[in-house]
Protein backbone atom coordinates (compact mmCIF):
# COMPACT_ATOMS: atom_id res chain seq x y z
CA UNK A 1 0.00 0.00 0.00
CA UNK A 2 1.48 3.35 -0.99
CA UNK A 3 2.21 5.92 1.68
CA UNK A 4 -0.25 8.34 0.05
CA UNK A 5 -3.04 5.76 -0.08
CA UNK A 6 -2.42 4.65 3.49
CA UNK A 7 -2.60 8.28 4.57
CA UNK A 8 -5.97 8.70 2.84
CA UNK A 9 -7.44 5.63 4.55
CA UNK A 10 -6.17 6.83 7.91
CA UNK A 11 -7.71 10.23 7.19
CA UNK A 12 -11.16 8.65 6.83
CA UNK A 13 -10.81 6.88 10.18
CA UNK A 14 -9.50 10.03 11.84
CA UNK A 15 -12.46 12.05 10.54
CA UNK A 16 -14.93 9.81 12.34
CA UNK A 17 -12.80 9.72 15.45
CA UNK A 18 -12.91 13.51 15.46
CA UNK A 19 -16.71 13.42 15.24
CA UNK A 20 -16.73 11.63 18.58
CA UNK A 21 -13.90 13.68 20.03
CA UNK A 22 -15.90 16.88 19.43
CA UNK A 23 -18.16 15.82 22.27
CA UNK A 24 -15.75 14.06 24.58
CA UNK A 25 -14.04 17.25 25.77
CA UNK A 26 -12.60 17.82 29.21
CA UNK A 27 -11.69 15.28 31.86
CA UNK A 28 -11.34 11.56 31.08
CA UNK A 29 -14.25 10.93 33.46
CA UNK A 30 -16.88 9.00 32.05
CA UNK A 31 -23.97 8.13 36.04
CA UNK A 32 -26.34 5.59 35.54
CA UNK A 33 -24.83 3.41 32.79
CA UNK A 34 -26.46 4.14 29.45
CA UNK A 35 -28.08 1.25 27.56
CA UNK A 36 -26.03 -0.68 25.07
CA UNK A 37 -26.57 0.37 21.47
CA UNK A 38 -27.85 -2.24 19.05
CA UNK A 39 -25.68 -3.66 16.33
CA UNK A 40 -26.63 -2.59 12.82
CA UNK A 41 -28.34 -5.24 10.74
CA UNK A 42 -27.36 -5.74 7.09
CA UNK A 43 -30.90 -4.74 6.15
CA UNK A 44 -30.22 -1.33 7.72
CA UNK A 45 -27.61 -0.57 5.04
CA UNK A 46 -27.87 0.28 1.37
CA UNK A 47 -26.45 -2.20 -1.15
CA UNK A 48 -22.78 -1.89 -2.00
CA UNK A 49 -23.19 -3.27 -5.56
CA UNK A 50 -19.83 -4.98 -5.05
CA UNK A 51 -19.21 -8.18 -7.02
CA UNK A 52 -16.47 -9.45 -4.68
CA UNK A 53 -16.93 -9.58 -0.91
CA UNK A 54 -14.04 -10.35 1.50
CA UNK A 55 -14.43 -13.52 3.58
CA UNK A 56 -11.23 -13.43 5.68
CA UNK A 57 -9.21 -10.92 7.69
CA UNK A 58 -6.52 -10.95 5.02
CA UNK A 59 -9.07 -10.21 2.30
CA UNK A 60 -10.52 -7.31 4.31
CA UNK A 61 -7.02 -5.85 4.71
CA UNK A 62 -6.36 -6.39 0.99
CA UNK A 63 -9.62 -4.62 0.12
CA UNK A 64 -8.58 -1.46 1.96
CA UNK A 65 -5.02 -1.73 0.68
CA UNK A 66 -6.35 -1.88 -2.86
CA UNK A 67 -8.74 1.01 -2.35
CA UNK A 68 -8.52 3.81 -4.91
CA UNK A 69 -7.23 7.25 -4.00
CA UNK A 70 -9.94 8.73 -1.75
CA UNK A 71 -8.70 12.33 -1.92
CA UNK A 72 -11.34 13.18 -4.52
CA UNK A 73 -14.16 11.18 -2.98
CA UNK A 74 -17.25 13.41 -2.53
CA UNK A 75 -17.82 12.35 1.09
CA UNK A 76 -14.18 12.85 2.06
CA UNK A 77 -14.08 16.26 0.35
CA UNK A 78 -17.31 17.29 2.07
CA UNK A 79 -16.06 16.29 5.52
CA UNK A 80 -12.74 18.03 4.92
CA UNK A 81 -14.63 21.20 3.97
CA UNK A 82 -16.84 20.90 7.03
CA UNK A 83 -13.91 20.65 9.41
CA UNK A 84 -12.12 23.47 7.62
CA UNK A 85 -15.19 25.64 8.19
CA UNK A 86 -15.45 24.45 11.79
CA UNK A 87 -11.89 25.54 12.49
CA UNK A 88 -12.37 28.91 10.79
CA UNK A 89 -13.40 32.02 12.68
CA UNK A 90 -17.02 32.88 11.79
CA UNK A 91 -17.54 36.24 10.15
CA UNK A 92 -20.23 38.71 11.18
CA UNK A 93 -21.49 38.78 7.59
CA UNK A 94 -22.13 35.04 7.70
CA UNK A 95 -25.12 35.33 10.04
CA UNK A 96 -28.44 34.16 8.63
CA UNK A 97 -30.16 37.43 9.52
CA UNK A 98 -27.75 39.62 7.54
CA UNK A 99 -26.98 37.44 4.51
CA UNK A 100 -29.19 36.49 1.60
CA UNK A 101 -28.05 33.15 0.27
CA UNK A 102 -29.00 32.36 -3.30
CA UNK A 103 -27.08 29.25 -4.30
CA UNK A 104 -27.42 25.81 -2.72
CA UNK A 105 -23.66 25.60 -2.34
CA UNK A 106 -23.48 28.88 -0.44
CA UNK A 107 -26.42 27.80 1.71
CA UNK A 108 -24.67 24.54 2.66
CA UNK A 109 -21.52 26.47 3.53
CA UNK A 110 -23.47 28.89 5.71
CA UNK A 111 -25.13 26.02 7.56
CA UNK A 112 -21.71 24.52 8.29
CA UNK A 113 -20.48 27.86 9.59
CA UNK A 114 -23.59 28.28 11.73
CA UNK A 115 -22.93 24.88 13.28
CA UNK A 116 -19.30 25.84 13.74
CA UNK A 117 -20.29 29.03 15.55
CA UNK A 118 -22.86 27.24 17.74
CA UNK A 119 -20.53 24.42 18.64
CA UNK A 120 -17.59 26.73 19.21
CA UNK A 121 -19.68 28.75 21.68
CA UNK A 122 -20.64 25.59 23.58
CA UNK A 123 -17.05 24.36 23.66
CA UNK A 124 -15.80 27.77 24.78
CA UNK A 125 -18.32 27.75 27.66
CA UNK A 126 -17.16 24.26 28.60
CA UNK A 127 -13.49 25.23 28.45
CA UNK A 128 -14.19 28.30 30.63
CA UNK A 129 -16.07 26.18 33.18
CA UNK A 130 -13.16 23.70 33.30
CA UNK A 131 -10.67 26.56 33.74
CA UNK A 132 -12.79 27.98 36.59
CA UNK A 133 -13.22 24.58 38.26
CA UNK A 134 -10.31 25.00 40.73
CA UNK A 135 -12.18 28.03 42.13
CA UNK A 136 -15.83 27.03 41.68
CA UNK A 137 -15.23 23.34 42.48
CA UNK A 138 -18.39 22.66 40.51
CA UNK A 139 -19.05 21.81 36.87
CA UNK A 140 -22.34 21.16 35.06
CA UNK A 141 -22.10 21.57 31.29
CA UNK A 142 -23.87 20.20 28.25
CA UNK A 143 -23.28 20.12 24.51
CA UNK A 144 -26.25 19.70 22.19
CA UNK A 145 -26.14 19.50 18.39
CA UNK A 146 -29.23 17.35 17.83
CA UNK A 147 -30.44 17.67 14.26
CA UNK A 148 -27.43 19.63 13.02
CA UNK A 149 -25.95 18.80 9.63
CA UNK A 150 -22.38 17.64 9.14
CA UNK A 151 -21.60 19.16 5.78
CA UNK A 152 -23.84 18.22 2.88
CA UNK A 153 -24.24 14.48 3.38
CA UNK A 154 -24.42 13.54 7.07
CA UNK A 155 -26.46 14.72 10.03
CA UNK A 156 -26.39 14.42 13.81
CA UNK A 157 -29.64 12.57 14.45
CA UNK A 158 -28.47 12.74 18.05
CA UNK A 159 -25.56 14.65 19.51
CA UNK A 160 -25.56 15.17 23.26
CA UNK A 161 -22.89 15.27 25.94
CA UNK A 162 -22.86 16.16 29.62
CA UNK A 163 -19.96 16.75 31.98
CA UNK A 164 -20.45 17.19 35.73
CA UNK A 165 -17.96 17.39 38.57
CA UNK A 166 -17.81 18.46 42.22
CA UNK A 167 -14.90 18.75 44.63
CA UNK A 168 -14.37 19.47 48.32
CA UNK A 169 -11.24 20.97 49.82
CA UNK A 170 -10.00 20.65 53.37
CA UNK A 171 -9.94 24.42 53.90
CA UNK A 172 -12.85 25.39 51.60
CA UNK A 173 -10.30 27.30 49.54
CA UNK A 174 -9.74 26.93 45.79
CA UNK A 175 -8.05 23.71 44.66
CA UNK A 176 -4.26 23.91 44.89
CA UNK A 177 -2.26 23.51 41.70
CA UNK A 178 -0.93 20.20 43.03
CA UNK A 179 -4.48 19.26 44.20
CA UNK A 180 -3.02 18.61 47.64
CA UNK A 181 -6.03 20.07 49.50
CA UNK A 182 -8.78 17.98 47.86
CA UNK A 183 -10.66 15.72 50.28
CA UNK A 184 -13.18 14.36 47.79
CA UNK A 185 -13.83 14.53 44.06
CA UNK A 186 -16.67 13.10 42.00
CA UNK A 187 -17.46 13.46 38.34
CA UNK A 188 -19.65 11.99 35.66
CA UNK A 189 -20.30 12.35 31.98
CA UNK A 190 -22.50 10.99 29.26
CA UNK A 191 -22.13 10.93 25.50
CA UNK A 192 -24.89 10.05 23.04
CA UNK A 193 -24.18 10.30 19.34
CA UNK A 194 -26.02 9.02 16.30
CA UNK A 195 -24.95 9.98 12.79
CA UNK A 196 -26.95 9.14 9.69
CA UNK A 197 -26.69 10.05 6.00
CA UNK A 198 -28.94 12.56 4.33
CA UNK A 199 -30.75 11.67 1.11
CA UNK A 200 -28.22 13.54 -1.02
CA UNK A 201 -25.47 11.19 0.15
CA UNK A 202 -26.84 8.26 -1.83
CA UNK A 203 -26.47 10.11 -5.12
CA UNK A 204 -23.09 11.74 -4.56
CA UNK A 205 -20.98 8.99 -6.16
CA UNK A 206 -18.85 8.16 -3.11
CA UNK A 207 -17.10 4.80 -2.79
CA UNK A 208 -18.81 4.68 0.61
CA UNK A 209 -22.42 3.85 -0.27
CA UNK A 210 -23.93 4.08 3.20
CA UNK A 211 -22.76 5.08 6.65
CA UNK A 212 -24.38 4.93 10.09
CA UNK A 213 -22.81 5.42 13.50
CA UNK A 214 -24.10 5.49 17.07
CA UNK A 215 -22.55 5.40 20.52
CA UNK A 216 -23.46 5.67 24.20
CA UNK A 217 -20.79 6.41 26.78
CA UNK A 218 -21.40 7.03 30.46
CA UNK A 219 -19.97 6.48 33.89
CA UNK A 220 -18.90 8.04 37.13
CA UNK A 221 -15.66 8.57 39.00
CA UNK A 222 -15.21 9.14 42.73
CA UNK A 223 -11.96 9.85 44.54
CA UNK A 224 -11.44 10.11 48.28
CA UNK A 225 -8.22 11.08 50.05
CA UNK A 226 -6.39 10.42 53.27
CA UNK A 227 -3.75 12.23 55.32
CA UNK A 228 -0.28 10.69 55.45
CA UNK A 229 2.42 12.55 57.38
CA UNK A 230 0.43 15.82 57.20
CA UNK A 231 -0.02 15.42 53.43
CA UNK A 232 -3.31 14.69 51.68
CA UNK A 233 -2.93 11.84 49.18
CA UNK A 234 -5.43 9.83 47.09
CA UNK A 235 -6.89 6.95 49.07
CA UNK A 236 -9.54 5.35 46.87
CA UNK A 237 -10.51 5.76 43.25
CA UNK A 238 -13.70 4.13 41.96
CA UNK A 239 -14.65 4.11 38.30
CA UNK A 240 -17.80 2.78 36.70
CA UNK A 241 -17.61 3.18 32.96
CA UNK A 242 -19.49 1.83 29.96
CA UNK A 243 -18.99 2.43 26.24
CA UNK A 244 -21.12 0.98 23.46
CA UNK A 245 -20.39 1.81 19.84
CA UNK A 246 -21.84 0.61 16.54
CA UNK A 247 -20.75 1.40 12.99
CA UNK A 248 -22.28 0.19 9.77
CA UNK A 249 -21.19 1.10 6.27
CA UNK A 250 -21.39 -0.15 2.69
CA UNK A 251 -18.36 0.25 0.50
CA UNK A 252 -17.41 -0.49 -3.09
CA UNK A 253 -13.75 -0.16 -4.08
CA UNK A 254 -13.68 -0.93 -7.81
CA UNK A 255 -16.03 -3.90 -7.41
CA UNK A 256 -14.71 -5.17 -4.07
CA UNK A 257 -16.66 -4.36 -0.93
CA UNK A 258 -19.85 -5.21 0.90
CA UNK A 259 -21.76 -4.28 4.02
CA UNK A 260 -19.47 -4.00 7.04
CA UNK A 261 -20.77 -3.91 10.60
CA UNK A 262 -18.61 -3.18 13.64
CA UNK A 263 -19.83 -3.35 17.25
CA UNK A 264 -17.62 -2.41 20.20
CA UNK A 265 -18.41 -2.64 23.92
CA UNK A 266 -16.08 -1.79 26.79
CA UNK A 267 -16.62 -1.40 30.51
CA UNK A 268 -14.98 -1.05 33.88
CA UNK A 269 -16.56 -1.28 37.30
CA UNK A 270 -14.82 -1.02 40.64
CA UNK A 271 -11.76 0.40 42.34
CA UNK A 272 -8.52 1.33 40.61
CA UNK A 273 -5.11 0.78 42.17
CA UNK A 274 -3.69 4.28 42.79
CA UNK A 275 -0.05 3.24 42.39
CA UNK A 276 -0.76 1.46 39.11
CA UNK A 277 -2.71 4.49 37.89
CA UNK A 278 0.20 6.83 38.62
CA UNK A 279 2.54 4.51 36.73
CA UNK A 280 0.10 4.29 33.81
CA UNK A 281 -0.15 8.08 33.61
CA UNK A 282 3.62 8.27 33.46
CA UNK A 283 3.52 5.80 30.56
CA UNK A 284 0.94 8.01 28.84
CA UNK A 285 3.41 10.88 28.96
CA UNK A 286 5.73 8.60 26.99
CA UNK A 287 2.86 7.95 24.51
CA UNK A 288 2.35 4.39 25.75
CA UNK A 289 -1.38 3.98 26.55
CA UNK A 290 -1.40 0.20 27.10
CA UNK A 291 -1.18 0.24 30.90
CA UNK A 292 -3.94 2.83 31.19
CA UNK A 293 -6.19 0.87 28.84
CA UNK A 294 -5.68 -2.26 30.91
CA UNK A 295 -6.70 -0.38 34.06
CA UNK A 296 -9.75 1.36 32.60
CA UNK A 297 -11.05 -1.18 30.09
CA UNK A 298 -10.58 -4.67 31.52
CA UNK A 299 -13.53 -6.04 29.54
CA UNK A 300 -13.51 -5.28 25.86
CA UNK A 301 -15.12 -6.82 22.77
CA UNK A 302 -15.18 -5.86 19.11
CA UNK A 303 -17.37 -7.74 16.65
CA UNK A 304 -16.68 -7.44 12.93
CA UNK A 305 -19.09 -8.80 10.33
CA UNK A 306 -19.11 -8.54 6.55
CA UNK A 307 -22.24 -9.19 4.50
CA UNK A 308 -22.95 -9.39 0.79
CA UNK A 309 -25.85 -7.49 -0.78
CA UNK A 310 -28.10 -10.53 -0.23
CA UNK A 311 -27.50 -9.92 3.50
CA UNK A 312 -25.66 -13.21 3.92
CA UNK A 313 -22.76 -13.08 6.36
CA UNK A 314 -19.41 -13.71 4.69
CA UNK A 315 -17.15 -13.02 7.67
CA UNK A 316 -17.78 -12.82 11.41
CA UNK A 317 -15.36 -12.71 14.32
CA UNK A 318 -15.21 -11.31 17.85
CA UNK A 319 -12.03 -9.80 19.30
CA UNK A 320 -11.47 -9.38 23.03
CA UNK A 321 -8.65 -6.84 23.05
CA UNK A 322 -7.45 -3.87 21.05
CA UNK A 323 -4.18 -5.69 20.48
CA UNK A 324 -5.93 -8.69 18.95
CA UNK A 325 -8.07 -6.46 16.75
CA UNK A 326 -5.08 -4.38 15.65
CA UNK A 327 -3.00 -7.42 14.82
CA UNK A 328 -5.83 -8.90 12.76
CA UNK A 329 -6.25 -5.87 10.53
CA UNK A 330 -2.75 -4.46 10.32
CA UNK A 331 -1.32 -4.59 6.79
CA UNK A 332 1.55 -7.09 6.48
CA UNK A 333 5.00 -5.60 6.91
CA UNK A 334 6.90 -4.98 3.72
CA UNK A 335 10.40 -6.45 3.34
Amino acid sequence: MSIAKEAEMKKILVIFAVLLAIFFVGCPISPPIEPEVEEYKPTDLKASNASTVPTTEAEIVAMFEGAPDMSGDPLVLDLEQFFTDFQSEPKASDSRSSTKIKSAGARALALAKDLSSSLQEQLEALEEAISDFPTTKSLDQTIDVNGEDIGSYLTFTKGEATLKADAQTVDDEPIDENISNITRFSGSNTLKVEINPKKAFYDCGSAIKDLKLKTNVSGDLTMTTKTVESAIVPDKLTLNYSESFALGFSVNFNGTGGKIVIKQDASHSGDIDIEKLNAAMEDMEQEDPQALEELLLPTFTIEVKVYDDQNTVQFSKTYTSLEEFGNAFSPPEQD
